[in-house]
C-alpha cells in the first residue's frame, strides 16, 4: 500500500537523518534523541498529510498521527531544556 506522498516522505526523511547525523557528529550524542524524532516527525507527518488529503491508503492513520505527535512533543522538550541549559528561559 502506497499512500500519496509516500517518496516524498522518503527522501525527505533521507534528509532529515543526514542532519541529524551531522548534528550527532558535531555536537554529540546529546542530539541522538531530537535526531530520531526529527526522522520520525517528517516520515510520519507525510502520511498525517495524506490522510487528511482523503488519501485511503494510509496503512494504521491514528498510529502516523501519535507517532507525529509524540516526536512534536520530545522536539519541543528538548528544545525547551536547550534553552534552559543556555540560560535563554
Amino acid at each position: 500500500m502506497a499512500f500519496r506522498y509516500r517518496t516524498r516522505a522518503r527522501r525527505r526523511a533521507a534528509l532529515a537523518a543526514l542532519v541529524g547525523l551531522a548534528g550527532i557528529a558535531t555536537v554529540g550524542p546529546t542530539l541522538a534523541v531530537p535526531a530520531v524524532a526529527l526522522v520520525a516527525l517528517v516520515y510520519y507527518a507525510h502520511q498525517v498529510a495524506a490522510t487528511l488529503a482523503g488519501d485511503q491508503e494510509v496503512p494504521y492513520p491514528s498510529l502516523a498521527f501519535v507517532i507525529s505527535l509524540n516526536a512534536l512533543v520530545v522536539l519541543v522538550v528538548q528544545l525547551l531544556l536547550m534553552a534552559k541549559g543556555l540560560q535563554v528561559l
